[in-house]
């Protein structure tokens, strides 16, 4: 695919950008932050409109159709997206409800929105080409830190551009800030990152594991997974790359004479000058041991000099440090490597252990918190507490539904707790007892903030209620509420033949799986 890169100046417009390119329509317009494709549609819609009458009414039409399968769609939030959708322009991003995305994927697909502002997130497992891409920066927060883009998520977006049928080429634009100079070095195919493995252990897997399968079994899963085999498979090319940096090293020590390192030897003078010169500098000058060294220099210095071609001793030396150091970042990344390589089963055992103090196993045998956890896949060892605690039947349904739904919730940075109705200090004592016996914090994730929306959800609150309730966009809510209602699930099939827990985690789901948050099939 060929692409065309336009440098443009930081502080253009994303108006400014669109009247560049506007022979390269519909575009996705890539940016990294919600709020940003919000702004940027705003700043775009003050002074283009794209669609004709025609387009305008065939808009019209979705929209309405959109809004009688799902009453309130666009709530107070999302009324400037309505206008957007009318001049031809979206955006797109994870904060949006599922029927909203999805009446906006509907309306680029019919070729109805012509620049749509979305995250990285849209060029996942979503097929929509465009004729362009643009890149509002090609840098991006990545939980800790900002960074530029890796060449695979670079290509994973650039990717959507070109049209099959309809482009001949596809043409990447790309908005470089100078305040970042390494921008410039540009993304290259043929340097795209490989998928990298990574086995997570849970107790999930290890119960899974001490159930499913035998000792020798276990083994191979923990050595043979892809993650193993990548390690392997890098650890075999380092050491082939450092027994070839030591024969070369070898090579090129043969190129210094008998007297190397000698007072005789002009590269060895050279650095005895050096020495010289820093004990000679004001701050070393009345130093006892530095007037004591320069005596010995001095008297080194007498040695009568090896006649010899020294600038091929120099650059030789310079040759053996660089693979010197090559071979000691080759000896790192092995050490790195063998640790790697033992991780697994080391986190199987540590693992292993913790289950059998909290009486979840005894030797391989699974009991009955065992063989509960066993259907939990998400905080298994904190939800098989909650259950087994009896805390469920001591609360109200609406406080149980307010506890599971802060299980595995990490709040956003600027996320505020709402007032509600939920016993913490029950949860706090489960959680402390938890890590006094060695649970690792993100074995034990639980956040008290989701839990007063989950509260009124299932007393009956309106989905507009909850965004009243809270500064989370109604597809955080949504989420979360989805999240909860499979968490029940899986309790249900965990409750085995249990009816007080089996009628616990389905009275619950019931209530909440409903209107807004109802799925279509479940």
């Amino acid at each position: 695919m060929s692409k065309v890169l336009a440098n443009l100046e930081p502080q253009i417009s994303c108006t400014e950008v669109i009247e560049v390119i506007q022979e390269h329509l519909p575009s996705l317009y890539f940016t990294f932050g919600r709020r940003r494709t919000e702004v940027l549609a705003e700043e775009l819609s003050r002074q283009w409109d794209f669609l004709n009458m025609e387009e305008k009414q065939k808009t019209r039409q979705f929209i309405r159709q959109a809004e009688e399968k799902n009453p309130g769609l666009f709530n107070l939030r999302r009324e400037n997206l309505r206008r957007f959708l009318y001049q031809g322009i979206g955006y797109h991003h994870a904060g949006l409800s599922p029927a909203l995305k999805d009446l906006v994927e509907r309306l680029y697909e019919s070729r109805l929105t012509y620049v749509l502002f979305c995250t990285e997130t849209f060029a996942v497992g979503v097929n929509f080409p465009a004729a362009s891409t643009i890149f509002d920066s090609c840098r991006k927060w990545d939980g800790q830190v900002f960074r530029n883009l890796h060449n695979r998520e670079f290509f994973q977006m650039a990717g959507r551009s070109g049209r099959r049928g309809y482009d001949e080429v596809g043409r990447v634009f790309v908005c470089l800030d100078q305040r970042f100079p390494e921008q410039m070095a540009f993304y290259e195919e043929d340097k795209i990152e490989p998928v990298q493995g990574r086995l997570t252990v849970t107790p999930n897997t290890v119960l899974n594991l001490l159930h499913w399968k035998n000792e020798a079994e276990i083994k191979t899963f923990l050595e043979q997974n892809l993650a193993a085999y990548q390690n392997n498979k890098e650890m075999s090319h380092i050491k082939q790359e450092i027994l070839k940096s030591e024969a070369e090293l070898a090579r090129q020590e043969e190129v210094f004479c008998a007297v190397r390192r000698t007072p005789a030897c002009q590269l060895q003078r050279l650095k005895l000058r050096q020495e010289l010169n820093y004990l000679s500098r004001r701050k070393n000058r009345h130093s006892l041991m530095a007037r004591e060294r320069k005596k010995e220099i001095y008297s080194l210095l007498k040695n009568e000099r090896q006649k010899c071609n020294d600038k091929i001793c120099c650059r030789t030396e310079k040759r053996i440090k660089k693979i010197t150091e090559k071979i000691n970042f080759f000896n790192r990344q092995a050490n790195y490597l063998s640790k790697n390589s033992r991780e697994y089963e080391q986190e199987f055992t540590q693992v292993l252990e913790l289950l059998r103090r909290l009486g979840f196993v005894k030797g391989r045998e699974l009991l009955p918190r065992g063989l509960f956890a066993l259907n939990i896949h998400v905080q298994e060892i904190l939800v098989t507490e909650l259950i087994f605690s009896g805390l469920f039947l001591e609360v109200s349904s609406a406080e149980a539904a307010a506890i599971l739904a802060g299980v595995d919730y990490q709040p956003g940075r600027e996320e505020r707790a709402v007032k509600g109705s939920i016993p913490l200090k029950q949860i706090t004592a489960i959680k402390n007892y938890l890590l006094r016996h060695g649970v690792p914090e993100h074995f034990c994730l639980w956040s008290p903030l989701p839990g007063p929306l989950a509260y009124a959800w299932y007393e009956g609150a309106s989905f507009a209620t909850l965004l009243n309730l809270s500064k989370l966009q109604e597809g955080d809510i949504f989420s979360l509420l989805r999240r909860e209602i499979d968490l029940l699930r899986q309790i249900e099939r965990a409750a085995g033949n249990d009816p007080v827990v089996t009628q616990f985690a389905q009275n619950l789901r019931y209530k909440l799986d409903r209107d807004e948050v109802a799925i279509t099939g479940f």
